[in-house]
């Protein structure tokens, strides 16, 4: 049997370290805000890279190599969060902006939220009546934790766009199914954003949010009902999710200052 050559194998990982070194520096540098201190900037990009060259990983390109280890450097944060957070029990309508998914674009997580889309996938992994839960959960963290775009998690996973999307589209629908023993919640932020005088579209908001978020319709559906369009429902959506973003981290301010 004929065993590759080095040129079959693609690049040397050093050859890729040597030639992505730069771009990588720049990205780390960009995402580093609010990082574990001892992983931000170079310090987290060293720590991944040390990683990579011990493991010994192929990668098809350098492009596949960039991805990697950017993904491998928010592991790396999420691994040192999990082992310092402070466990707080969490409302569902905290979920609530990560439910919310804007045209394929990466969604900035915090590091709370980040943990609590975490807890869900392990939730989900451990599903054996969820078929291919592994490529869902990883879809999940590429895009929702790590914050690639789509089309950057179809690369890195080596599939197609409308492919994550059907795995990010199962796992919404999924999630709001984890979440429903604590939908009286969501319920409630639903009937206060109907009732907050600082907005003006109050009604609607809390009308796209009740049929998204509590009875799993998808927007088509609800700007039909409401005499709407797709795009305003996602606005409103939107709106819903930042107000209740605002809500969550204001009560987190007065339990700190509590503790």
């Amino acid at each position: 049997m004929e065993h590759p050559t080095p040129a079959e194998q693609g690049p040397s990982t050093e050859r890729l370290v040597a030639e992505a070194y730069d771009e990588l520096r720049e990205r780390v540098r960009a995402m580093s805000r609010g990082a574990p201190p001892t992983l931000a900037g170079t310090a987290g990009l060293h720590t991944a890279l040390e990683r990579i060259l011990r493991r010994r990983t192929t990668f098809r390109d350098a492009r596949h190599f960039t991805a990697y280890c950017l993904f491998l450097i928010r592991r790396l944060w999420i691994s040192r969060w999990r082992a310092t957070a402070r466990r707080h029990g969490r409302e569902a309508a905290s979920l609530l902006p990560l439910l919310t998914l804007i045209h394929g674009e990466p969604v900035a997580a915090s590091r709370e939220e980040s943990l609590a889309v975490l807890e869900l996938l392990a939730r989900l992994r451990a599903d054996p009546n969820i078929s291919r839960r592994r490529r869902i959960a990883r879809a999940v963290e590429c895009h929702m934790v790590a914050g690639f775009t789509q089309a950057e998690t179809a690369d890195l996973l080596g599939e197609s766009k409308g492919m994550v999307q059907q795995r990010l589209a199962f796992f919404l629908a999924w999630a709001r199914l984890a979440v429903a023993p604590d939908l009286g919640l969501v319920e409630r932020a639903v009937a206060a954003v109907a009732t907050d005088g600082r907005l003006g579209r109050r009604e609607l908001i809390a009308e796209a949010a009740r049929r998204y978020y509590l009875c799993g319709e998808a927007r088509g559906v609800i700007a039909a009902a409401t005499g709407s369009t797709p795009g305003r429902v996602e606005q409103d959506l939107q709106l819903f999710a930042a107000w209740v973003a605002a809500r969550e981290a204001k009560r987190g301010a007065r339990e700190e200052l509590g503790a």
